[in-house]
């Protein structure tokens, strides 16, 4: 009896890697992969298992809230032209933060946006790209390369 169960476990688990290769494979024909990966992460638009999803509420919601429209007089909202503007901008905001003031939809802002240097280059990319897809409409993603580059430059948003 044991043999004939450790032979379907075996035959199960050479099924089970064999669809594993084979999407992997495909995968890797993609033109796009970043977009395929955001696309088998995401068929159906659903942000919520989106990895940047879970960083922005930990590091952005309490002060741009949920819903990315900020608090009035205090903390501005999330931006179509801050988020969809260039890549460079957007990560030195979070990397190097920002201490400046702004004017987002005719109202001014001037409380500084804490740096966050502990977040990894890849987790960097995570919550900005999460946040172009639920705020912006930009489909310019960010790459971790980028991420490096900006971080690297030292460079604080002007």
């Amino acid at each position: 009896m044991k043999p004939k169960i450790i032979t379907l476990v075996v035959i199960f688990l050479q099924a089970s890697c064999s669809v594993k290769s084979d999407k992997a494979n495909t995968r890797n024909v993609s033109p796009d992969p970043v977009k395929e990966d955001l696309a088998v992460a995401n068929p159906a638009g659903d942000l919520s298992s989106n990895p940047g999803k879970a960083l922005y509420n930990q590091h952005c919601l309490p002060c741009h809230q949920a819903n990315g429209k900020g608090v009035p007089g205090m903390f501005p909202p999330i931006d179509k032209k801050w988020v969809d503007g260039d890549n460079e901008t957007l990560i030195s905001i979070v990397v190097h933060g920002m201490d400046k003031e702004i004017e987002v939809n005719g109202e001014r802002y001037n409380q500084i946006m804490a740096p966050l240097p502990h977040l990894s280059d890849q987790e960097v990319k995570d919550v900005l790209n999460y946040v172009r897809m639920e705020f912006g409409t930009s489909n310019n993603e960010i790459s971790t390369a980028e991420v490096r580059e900006v971080r690297a430059s030292g460079v604080a948003v002007k």
